[in-house]
């Protein structure tokens, strides 16, 4: 039985930038047979547009699904808190999100208060996202990458949830 982890992540198809922090995750905190798993990147082009995707997550799953009757797909929706803090605006957001990931079945990561401050512990201009997240895998810099602070439980300052989320469907390596 195959599984598929489709994840939607706020970047665009152009930059990746989000996409690159996630399977490098993957690929250095987990062991997984790469027959039995597949990693579908799906981009929001921003974090408002989430329920636009899912005439394409259906499709993801479909395709999958049509190449063993045993495989099936997870959705993992990924958005960044922003001013989760002290704009009301983002926190409802984040709660709408979370309740459209409930009801969807869908896993719901977040990061703290970006993708970038939760990999790099700092905030990163717009137009240096795709930069930085090429440094990134170039430099190999998920080596020095604490996974407590990919595990937390609640919203803090350079925190996230996602290798919670990834424990339940890979298993972690031993270092």
């Amino acid at each position: 039985m195959g599984l598929q982890l489709i994840f939607a992540v706020e970047a665009d198809k152009k930059s990746k930038s989000d996409w690159i922090y996630m399977k490098d995750t993957i690929d250095y905190f987990y062991q997984y047979d790469h027959v039995q798993f597949k990693f579908s990147p799906v981009y929001m082009n921003g974090r408002g547009k989430y329920k636009n995707k899912e005439k394409e997550i259906l499709k993801l799953i479909s395709q999958y699904a049509s190449t063993s009757k045993n495989n099936r797909s997870k959705v993992i929706y990924c958005f960044d808190c922003d001013d989760y803090d002290i704009k009301q605006e983002d926190a409802d957001f984040l709660s709408e999100a979370r309740q459209y990931c409930k009801e969807k079945d869908y896993e719901f990561v977040w990061f703290c208060k970006d993708v970038e401050c939760a990999y790099l512990g700092k905030k990163v201009d717009a137009g240096q996202k795709s930069k930085e997240a090429g440094k990134f895998k170039a430099k190999k810099i998920i080596r020095n990458v604490n996974p407590d602070k990919l595990s937390a439980n609640t919203y803090r300052m350079n925190t996230s949830n996602v290798m919670r989320i990834l424990d339940r469907y890979l298993t972690r390596k031993n270092f």
